[in-house]
């Protein structure tokens, strides 16, 4: 069973096959725990599942917290293109 500590662990190691995967953990809790640390992360992996999860999580609360992990990565591969093309550009 995973806890929370593991999705803190998870996070700092930027392991995102693994945070995916408690994403489908019956504790809500450790579902809101780990779309919050794959929105602190900000990798593109997550973000299809993330927009899967904001619409289909039986909690509202998950749901949430999925909605505004997938603004997050959203926004960091914006800002990540966004420079890109910056440097491009010169």
């Amino acid at each position: 069973m995973t806890q929370r500590k593991d999705i803190d662990t998870m996070r700092r190691r930027r392991d995102i096959d693994g945070l995916i995967g408690v994403l489908s953990d019956p504790d809500d809790i450790m579902r809101l725990t780990a779309a919050e640390a794959l929105g602190s992360v900000g990798d593109e992996r997550a973000i299809e599942v993330l927009e899967h999860l904001k619409f289909t999580d039986p909690d509202m609360n998950v749901r949430r917290a999925a909605s505004l992990a997938h603004s997050q990565v959203a926004a960091k591969l914006a800002e990540k293109k966004g420079v890109e093309g910056w440097r491009l550009d010169r």
